[in-house]
C-alpha cells in the first residue's frame, strides 16, 4: 500500500523537472524557418462549402492592406477544395473558382503579405486516406500549376490542414505523397508545410516525420487548453466544452511552460523550427478580456523559440477585426506584440483557489484521509493509499507489486494488454469520494511508465476519463496520455459537464489502445484547482 503523501509531491516534482533532453539526430541540411513573422488567418472566407457561407466577410482588397497596415507579416488562407473539383481523374478544379483563388492571393501579395495556401477540409482524405490521395494529388497539381509564377520567397503551399481520425502517422506521408510530387514537378523549390495527425496539436510533433526535402517546413496548431479555448463551441459535438472556464491559473501557465518544452525538444531533435499555424479562442462565450489574456500569455511564452504565429481569425470566428464597428478589437494587437494604442479590457479577478478557513476541503472524506487533503491545494477525492481498483475487459491481466523504486508510494499496478482494440475495452476505474458538480475543475495525476508497447513511438496508451459508472456512461475530460519506459507523473484537468453524484462518480484510466504493458502507481484525483503538483 501507498504510505506517504509527501513522498509522492516530491517524487512527482523530480519527475517532471528532471527530463533529460533527447539525443540530437543527425538531420542535413535542415531548411531555415519559414519568415512566418505575425500572421492571421483568412477565417471562414473560403474554407466554408461556398464563400462565407460561416457568417464570414467576403475578403477584398482593402482588408489585405488594413492587415499589412496593422504590422502582421503574413496571411494564412484557408481553402475548401474538394467541393470545387471532380472526383475523377483529371479530378478538375472550377475554373472560376481557381480564379477568385488567385485573385485573393494576389491582393494578398501586392499588399506586401507573405501567403500561406493551404487545403483546408477535404473531407474525404480524413475518412478514406488512400482512396482520396490520388484526387488530392490531382488537385495540387492544377493549383501547382496556377501559381508557378508567383515569387517562392512569399507565397507557400501547406498541403492539408490538420490531418485527423483516418489520416494519421502511419499513413500520412503516402497520403500526400501524390500531392507533393505534383508540387514538385512545377515548383521544385517551393516551401510546402506539413502538420501531424490529431489536427497538427502540439504533441503531433513528437511523432511527425517529414519527407527528405529541405524545403519542407513543419507546422502545428495550439488551442491549448481545450477546455477554454473552445467552451460552447458546438461544432465540437459531443466533445464540447461546458462555458465558464476562465484562463490565467498555475495550472494553466505549467501547461504553457510543458508544451513550450516539448517544442524545443522537436527542434534539437530534428533541426527543424515548426511555425505555429493555428491559435486562438472563441469569442462566443469567452469575455474579450480573457482572450487578450490568452494571447497574450501564448505569444510571451512561445517568443523565446523564435517561431512564427499565426492567429485565427482576422473576421467572424475568433475575430480580431470587428465587422460592424470596423475597427480592431482592443487589446488583441499588442497582445500579439503589434503596435496597439488601444486600451485592453481588463479580465475578472481569478476565482481564488483556497477558501477564507483555508485550503478547500472534500467534507465527504473519511476522517483517516483529511490530514492528506489539507496538504493538497484542492480537495481530495479518492483515497491515494489504495491500488485495488476495479478492472474490467478481457484479452489483459493486472498485477500488484511493490518496489521501493516506484516513486510515490513504492507500489504500482501493472496492465499487459493482449490485443489492441478500443482503449476503453480495458480499464480500470478509481472510485472518488464526493459529489461532482457541473463546472467543476477536475484534476487527476498520476505516477505511470511503459514496460513495453507495441505503437508507432514506443510509448505506451493509457486513456484517461472522468466518468459517471452507470449506462450510458457519460464523462469528460477524454485525454490520452503517452508515457514512456522512465517514471514519470501526469496530470489530467478538465471542467465537469455535469452532475455526477459520489455513489456514481469514477475516474477510468483506459488501457485498450495497445498491445502493450503499462505501470500505474500513487494516484491522486482533486477538485478545484488545475494542478496537483505546481
Amino acid at each position: 500500500m501507498i504510505k506517504s503523501l509527501t513522498a509522492t509531491l516530491m517524487a512527482s516534482t523530480l519527475a517532471v523537472s528532471s527530463l533529460a533532453a533527447p539525443a540530437v539526430r543527425a538531420q542535413a541540411p535542415v531548411p531555415e524557418p519559414l519568415p512566418v513573422g505575425t500572421c492571421i488567418n483568412m477565417g471562414n472566407s473560403l474554407e466554408p462549402e461556398t464563400e462565407n457561407a460561416w457568417g464570414g466577410k467576403r475578403i477584398s482588397a482593402a482588408d489585405f492592406k488594413r492587415i499589412r497596415a496593422a504590422g502582421f507579416d503574413t496571411i494564412r488562407l484557408p481553402v475548401r477544395w474538394h467541393t470545387k473539383s471532380k472526383n475523377e481523374a483529371p479530378y478538375t478544379v472550377s475554373p472560376s473558382y481557381m480564379k477568385r483563388v488567385e485573385q485573393v492571393v494576389d491582393w494578398a501579395l501586392a499588399a506586401d503579405l507573405n501567403v500561406i495556401l493551404n487545403s483546408h477540409h477535404f473531407d474525404p482524405i480524413y475518412e478514406d486516406p488512400k482512396g482520396t490521395a490520388a484526387w488530392h494529388g490531382g488537385v495540387w497539381k492544377q493549383i501547382a500549376a496556377t501559381f508557378a509564377d508567383r515569387p517562392e520567397d512569399r507565397l507557400w503551399f501547406e498541403l492539408e490542414n490538420e490531418p485527423h481520425k483516418n489520416l494519421d502517422d502511419s499513413n500520412l506521408l503516402e497520403t500526400l505523397a501524390p500531392a507533393l510530387a505534383a508540387v514538385r514537378a512545377t515548383n521544385p523549390t517551393r516551401a510546402v508545410i506539413i502538420g501531424g495527425e490529431e489536427w497538427s496539436g502540439i504533441d503531433s510533433l513528437a511523432t511527425l516525420e517529414l519527407p527528405d526535402d529541405v524545403n519542407i517546413h513543419p507546422t502545428f496548431h495550439y488551442y491549448s487548453p481545450f477546455d477554454f479555448t473552445h467552451q460552447g463551441a458546438s461544432w465540437t459535438g459531443d466533445a464540447m466544452p461546458p462555458v465558464g472556464r476562465q484562463y490565467g491559473g498555475s495550472g494553466d501557465a505549467k501547461l504553457l511552460a510543458q508544451d513550450v518544452a516539448k517544442l524545443r525538444a522537436y527542434i534539437e531533435r530534428t533541426g527543424h523550427t515548426p511555425f505555429m499555424g493555428e491559435t486562438g479562442a472563441y469569442e462566443a462565450h469567452i469575455p474579450l478580456a480573457q482572450r487578450v489574456q490568452y494571447h497574450a500569455a501564448v505569444t510571451e511564452a512561445f517568443a523565446p523559440t523564435g517561431i512564427g504565429i499565426c492567429v485565427w481569425a482576422y473576421t467572424n470566428t475568433y475575430p480580431f477585426w470587428d465587422q460592424e464597428t470596423r475597427k480592431w478589437l482592443p487589446g488583441l494587437r499588442g497582445a500579439i506584440g503589434l503596435p496597439d494604442d488601444s486600451v485592453a479590457p481588463q479580465p475578472a479577478a481569478q476565482p481564488a483557489a483556497q477558501n477564507s478557513q483555508g485550503p478547500l476541503l472534500n467534507p465527504d472524506l473519511p476522517e483517516a484521509l483529511r490530514a492528506i487533503d489539507g496538504q493538497l491545494a484542492g480537495a481530495l477525492m479518492n483515497d491515494p493509499s489504495r491500488l485495488d481498483w476495479d478492472t474490467y475487459g478481457d484479452q489483459f491481466k493486472a498485477r500488484g507489486y511493490a518496489d521501493a523504486s516506484i516513486p510515490g508510494g513504492q507500489a504500482a499496478l501493472a496492465f499487459t494488454v493482449k490485443k489492441a482494440r478500443e482503449n476503453f475495452s480495458v480499464g480500470a476505474s478509481i472510485p472518488l469520494l464526493g459529489d461532482i458538480k457541473q463546472g467543476d475543475t477536475m484534476t487527476v495525476g498520476f505516477f505511470a511508465r511503459a514496460i513495453k508497447a507495441d505503437t508507432a513511438d514506443g510509448k505506451g496508451r493509457i486513456g484517461v476519463r472522468f466518468q459517471q459508472n452507470s449506462a450510458p456512461y457519460p464523462g469528460f475530460g477524454d485525454t490520452t496520455i503517452s508515457p514512456d519506459s522512465e517514471w514519470g507523473w501526469y496530470e489530467v484537468t478538465a471542467t465537469a459537464n455535469r452532475d455526477i453524484s459520489k455513489q456514481l462518480a469514477i475516474v477510468t484510466l483506459q488501457f485498450g489502445e495497445a498491445k502493450q504493458t503499462v505501470e500505474v502507481g500513487q494516484t491522486i484525483v482533486v477538485k478545484g484547482v488545475h494542478s496537483i503538483v505546481d
